[in-house]
């Protein structure tokens, strides 16, 4: 009875120990700027121009920005040796083991979100300085490379109906209406399209 309790327990510590984290690339673009805007206030060095700072003088250019914030790896995983490796008694082998692999797209899939987080913070800069084609520009590229996230959609429909683009807005809207995500993004997605869609009084 005792070894049989000892077995269960043992084997729920190395289920435990399996069990796959989950990759912080997958949260949505606004809590990955809002984790960014939080790191950066705690340095206390905010800067509202996300744009850099260069200055250039007869071919001459001086960088003036900052250093670009750091957002925490995940945690390195435990690797599990096969029940090859446990038979030849290689623990150490040469080569990629099957649990770094996902750590490495994990990174990989990280660097991309960061990239479309940035892409979205400088897009909503050009959105409120009302330079619509740049936003544009800035949200289609942190859509290209974050495709399921609604809340990239609403702000393309936002700039698209801004431009007068009324039938690729509401392409937008009903994109990130079904992509579902935070209720914030798709409650704006459901009023806006019911709002395009409903012939003008």
């Amino acid at each position: 009875m005792l070894c049989a309790i000892a077995v269960v327990v043992v084997s729920a510590g190395m289920f435990a120990q399996s069990a796959p984290t989950s990759c912080p690339a997958d949260r949505p673009v606004d809590d990955i700027i809002a984790e960014l805007q939080k790191q950066q206030s705690k340095k206390k060095h905010r800067n509202p121009n996300p744009l850099p700072e260069i200055t250039c003088i007869f071919g001459w250019c001086i960088d003036h920005s900052r250093t670009p914030p750091t957002v925490p790896k995940p945690a390195p995983r435990a690797e599990i040796p096969s029940a090859e490796d446990k038979s030849s008694g290689d623990i150490s082998s040469s080569g990629t083991s099957s649990s770094r692999v996902p750590t490495d797209n994990c990174e990989n899939a990280m660097e991309v979100a960061l990239s479309a987080a940035h892409n979205v913070e400088v897009g909503d800069y050009y959105f409120k300085g009302k330079n619509y084609s740049a936003a544009l520009l800035r949200y289609n590229d942190a859509l290209e490379e974050k495709p399921g996230d609604a809340a990239i959609h609403v702000r393309v429909g936002r700039t698209l109906e801004k431009q007068n683009q009324l039938p690729r807005a509401i392409e937008q809207y009903k994109a990130a209406q079904k992509l579902g995500g935070p209720e914030k993004w798709s409650d704006e997605a459901k009023s806006s399209l019911s709002r395009l869609e409903s012939p003008p009084r």
